[in-house]
C-alpha cells in the first residue's frame, strides 16, 4: 500500500516559501498583529525606549505584547516557555518578526508595565462597548477561587501553629529519652540525637515568632512566600488562594471587568463589582445579578439607584427558625404603626434604638410570648422574641421582592457568568497563578481576561471583519472610492489653482468692501 510522503529535508527549493504564505489569511494571529499594530502604547502607559541611545538595543514594545497576548491565547504563560515558542513556532515567529528574547526579557516587560496592562484591558472593554457586542442592560457577578503560587506547607494560622509546636516538643521529648537511654560509648549516636533536638528548637522560635508576628499585625493567617494569599475553601477543600472576581455581559458572555482580592468570602465585593460595571455603561440602566454569597445590607444599600437594579436573594436562616416557620422572612412589618407582626398574628413594639456592626437599627419585641404557646419554636429567649429592623431596610425588602418576581431573569446568573469561568479554567488551564503579591496576579488576570475576550470576539464577529475594524475606516474608504481618489491625485495642480483664485478674488472683495466704508 502506497503512503502520502512528505517533502524531502534536503530538497532545494526553487522558490523559497515567505513566513506569510505559512500563516493563512483567517488565522487569528492576524487579528492579534492588526489590534496590537492599532494602539499606542505610550498613551496607555507602557514604557518606552527610543532605542537610539547609546548602547541601547531594546525590542519594540508592540512585538513584546503581541508575543505575551498570542501565548495567554494558546495555554502559554511561562516567560520561559514563550522563550522557547518563539524559536520553533511559524504562527508566533510570523507575527514578532522572527525575534528571539529571553526569558528575562519577556519577564521584565511584564514586571515594569502592570499598570498599562490593566489598563489595556479597560480600553478593549471600552472598544468593545463600541462595536455594540457588550451594552449592560444585564450583568451578572461572580467570583472563582485560583490557587495562589505558595505551597500549603507555607501557609499558618493558630491552630496550625498549635498544633506543629505540640508535634515537635513531643518529638524533643523523645529524643531527650533516646539521650538518657544511650550510652557513654555510643558517642556518634548521641551527636546525631542532639542534632536533631536542635534542629526542632529552631523550628519552635521560628513558629513563635510566627505567633507573635500574627499577634502584633491583628492577622489571624499568614502565607509566608505570598503575604497577600489566604486560606480559603475551594473545591471542598482549603488551599491557599486568591479570590478572582469578574462581571460578566450577558450579550456575548463577555468579561466586562475584574479584580483580584484576598477576601475569603464574595461579601464584601459587591458594591466594588458594581461600581466597576457602572464606570463602563454610564447613563445607563443597568440590571446586575449576584448570588447569596454577595448578599450584604451595607453594600446592597451603597449601590442601589434610579439606574441599577440589584437581583440578589437572601441567604437562608438557621434551618430550625425556618422549618418552625419563625424565621424574621416569616415576620411583616407593619409601616403605620410601626410594628412587627409574627405569624400567629401578635405584635412586636419597638422598644429601643441600637446599632451593629456601624449600621443604626431599631429592636422590636414581643410582650405576648407567655400566651401565643409557641415559645419553644420561636426564640429560647427568656424575654420573648426580638426581631431587629436596619435603617435602608426598606431597600433590601424592595430588592428582595423584586428579585421573586423577576426570578426568571435571576435564573439565567449561572449561564452567564459560569461560561467565562469555564473557558479559563478547563480550556486554558489556569487553575493556578505563576506570580505573587495582589499587584502581579491582577497583570496576570488582565492578560487571562483579554486573552478571553479577544478570543469571544473572533469567534463573534471572525478574523477578516476584526481586522478591518483594527485597520481602521481608512483603507475601506480608499478601496471603495477609488476613481474619486484617482481623480484627485491627478487633478490636484487643477484644485491648487482654483483654491489659490477663489483666496485672491476673497481678499479683493473684502478689501473693496472696507476701502468703501472707509471713505
Amino acid at each position: 500500500m502506497s503512503f502520502i510522503l512528505g517533502e524531502d529535508r534536503n530538497q532545494i527549493s526553487l522558490f523559497p516559501y515567505t513566513l506569510d504564505d505559512y500563516v493563512s489569511e483567517d488565522n487569528p494571529v492576524r487579528v492579534i498583529d492588526a489590534y496590537v499594530d492599532s494602539l499606542n502604547l505610550e498613551e496607555l502607559g507602557f514604557v518606552i525606549y527610543t532605542g537610539k541611545s547609546a548602547g541601547q538595543r531594546p525590542y519594540r514594545r508592540h512585538d513584546l505584547l503581541k508575543l505575551y497576548i498570542y501565548c495567554y491565547m494558546n495555554k502559554i504563560r511561562s516567560s520561559r516557555m514563550m522563550e522557547t515558542e518563539a524559536t520553533r513556532n511559524i504562527e508566533l515567529m510570523w507575527l514578532i518578526g522572527k525575534i528571539k528574547p529571553d526569558h528575562g526579557t519577556i519577564s521584565s516587560f511584564m514586571k515594569i508595565n502592570k499598570k498599562a496592562i490593566k489598563q489595556l484591558f479597560k480600553e478593549f472593554t471600552l472598544m468593545l462597548k463600541g462595536f455594540g457586542l457588550i451594552d449592560g442592560t444585564l450583568v451578572a457577578i461572580d467570583g472563582t477561587k485560583i490557587k495562589a503560587n505558595s505551597a500549603k506547607s507555607k501557609h499558618y494560622n493558630e491552630n496550625i501553629i498549635k498544633e506543629k509546636l505540640e508535634y515537635f516538643e513531643a518529638k524533643i521529648e523523645e529524643y531527650i529519652n533516646d539521650v538518657l537511654n544511650t550510652t557513654n560509648e555510643d558517642a556518634n549516636m548521641k551527636q546525631k540525637i542532639n542534632d536533631k533536638i536542635e534542629s526542632y528548637q529552631e523550628r519552635i522560635k521560628k513558629l513563635n515568632s510566627i505567633k507573635e508576628e500574627l499577634k502584633e499585625q491583628g492577622k489571624k493567617q499568614i502565607c509566608i512566600t505570598d503575604p497577600d494569599a489566604k486560606s480559603m475553601k475551594n473545591n471542598g477543600k482549603f488551599e491557599v488562594c486568591f479570590n478572582v472576581q469578574t462581571v460578566v455581559d450577558n450579550k456575548n458572555k463577555i468579561i466586562v471587568d475584574f479584580d483580584v482580592v484576598n477576601d475569603v468570602n464574595d461579601q464584601g465585593q459587591l458594591s466594588n463589582m458594581v461600581k466597576k460595571a457602572k464606570k463602563v455603561f454610564m447613563d445607563q440602566n443597568v440590571t446586575a445579578i449576584a448570588d447569596t454569597g454577595y448578599y450584604n445590607m451595607s453594600e446592597i444599600v451603597e449601590v442601589f439607584d434610579e439606574q441599577t437594579e440589584i437581583l440578589i436573594k437572601p441567604q437562608k436562616g438557621k434551618q430550625q427558625k425556618i422549618k418552625s416557620g419563625f424565621d424574621k422572612t416569616n415576620f411583616k412589618y407593619d409601616q403605620l404603626n410601626d410594628t412587627f407582626i409574627c405569624p400567629l398574628g401578635y405584635c412586636l413594639n419597638f422598644k429601643w434604638n441600637g446599632k451593629q456592626n456601624g449600621k443604626d437599627f431599631k429592636r422590636y419585641t414581643c410582650v405576648d410570648y407567655n400566651e401565643c404557646g409557641k415559645k419553644e419554636l420561636c426564640t429560647s429567649a427568656k424575654g420573648g422574641r426580638s426581631v431587629l429592623r436596619f435603617k435602608d431596610e426598606d431597600i433590601i425588602e424592595h430588592v428582595t421582592d423584586n428579585t421573586t418576581k423577576k426570578n426568571h431573569i435571576y435564573k439565567k446568573r449561572g449561564s452567564i457568568v459560569e461560561h467565562p469561568f469555564g473557558t479559563i479554567k478547563r480550556h486554558f488551564g489556569y487553575t493556578y497563578f505563576l506570580t505573587r503579591g495582589l499587584e502581579s496576579v491582577n497583570t496576570e488576570v488582565s492578560f487571562i481576561c483579554l486573552a478571553y475576550n479577544l478570543k469571544r470576539l473572533i469567534n463573534i464577529i471572525g478574523v477578516k471583519e476584526l481586522i478591518q475594524k483594527f485597520r481602521g475606516a481608512t483603507a475601506p474608504f480608499f478601496m471603495q472610492n477609488m476613481e474619486f481618489v484617482l481623480f484627485i491625485y491627478f487633478h490636484l495642480e487643477y484644485l491648487q489653482l482654483i483654491f489659490i483664485f477663489y483666496k485672491l478674488l476673497d481678499r479683493l472683495m473684502h478689501g473693496g468692501v472696507r476701502g468703501r466704508l472707509a471713505n
